[in-house]
């Protein structure tokens, strides 16, 4: 039997999920949201996360074993489910104009890789209210430490080389329970759009220069920036509006991330048409057909000592 115009529809649907799934994996790979978060595939609905006390440090060996009691918290991320979806014409089908709908396929998979990015950093905006593991908002500046030391990772200073060079001490000097530092190094900074050409001065310029001033009479003059080359710049378009001036300090290189991205294992993020001519109400109705894609994921807060947060209100 001939092929005809309509036979069309379901001969493509294969050849679309090749094409998301492979432009998926190309964003995935890229991903901001990879690189800033934990990544953790999961088969729960509900993930709880039992955050530990740290470990004791290590010390010679000379009688027998010394157990240290740990401090136990816990938080739990519950997954949400997620979709887009587009309508094409019937007729662009009929008209062969597959090469267009192949580049909005292509999109399709860059929402979701955008949207993990966006979500990410939304926790790390929302950090002022949303509260850590230790029972108080993940960016504050009394959070308890070693012997009831009060302990801060935010700053309400917009970003500067002061601000950037305290945010990188104070990090670095964070100990865990037992007064041991914790060895956090961070290496990311992370801003938005308004505060990129700053960010760029401040981590990527290879000198820094002196204004004169005309109240001393002070010649400009430069000096080796200290800070190029420490830091990774990340420049999100998802910080906007009334907090465009937040940054954030971050040590991206530990297991545990001061965010976690917690996905389903066992549910992909799913490719899906609603497409058949014979057979879809949106076909007969409308003279469309739907594709669309559906995932399950959700953010939530790992380590406050590995993100600092600056001028977030």
């Amino acid at each position: 039997m001939p092929l005809t115009k309509g036979d069309i529809p379901d001969l493509l649907l294969p050849g679309l999920k090749t094409e998301f799934e492979a432009a998926y994996r190309s964003q995935v790979e890229e991903s901001i949201a990879d690189q800033i978060a934990t990544v953790i595939n999961t088969t729960m609905p509900t993930q709880k996360y039992a955050w530990l006390g740290a470990t004791p440090p290590m010390r010679e060996f000379i009688d027998e074993r010394r157990p240290s009691g740990m401090a136990q918290y816990a938080v739990s991320i519950e997954d949400k489910t997620f979709e887009s979806t587009i309508a094409v014409d019937r007729k662009a089908i009929e008209d062969d104009q597959l090469d267009l709908i192949r580049l909005r396929i292509r999109d399709l998979a860059s929402r979701v890789s955008q949207h993990r990015h966006q979500i990410v950093v939304q926790s790390l905006l929302a950090g002022g209210t949303g509260i850590a593991y230790d029972g108080v908002s993940f960016f504050n500046a009394a959070h308890t430490g070693y012997g009831g030391a009060s302990l801060s990772n935010t700053t309400t200073s917009v970003l500067s080389a002061a601000t950037l060079a305290t945010g990188i001490s104070t990090m670095m000097q964070l100990t865990d329970d037992s007064g041991t530092p914790l060895g956090i190094v961070p290496d990311t900074l992370l801003v938005g759009p308004q505060t990129m050409w700053d960010a760029i001065e401040l981590v990527e310029s290879p000198v820094v220069v002196y204004k004169s001033t005309t109240s001393t009479g002070t010649s400009p003059s430069d000096y080796v920036n200290a800070f190029q080359g420490r830091l990774r710049l990340i420049v999100s378009p998802f910080i906007t509006g009334t907090q465009s001036s937040a940054w954030f300090l971050l040590d991206t290189k530990r297991p545990i991330k001061s965010v976690i991205l917690q996905q389903r294992s066992d549910v992909p993020v799913e490719f899906s048409a609603l497409e058949t001519s014979n057979g879809s109400d949106s076909a007969f109705m409308r003279d469309r057909f739907m594709y669309g894609i559906r995932a399950r994921y959700n953010v939530g807060y790992g380590l406050w000592q590995a993100a600092y947060g600056g001028k977030l209100s």
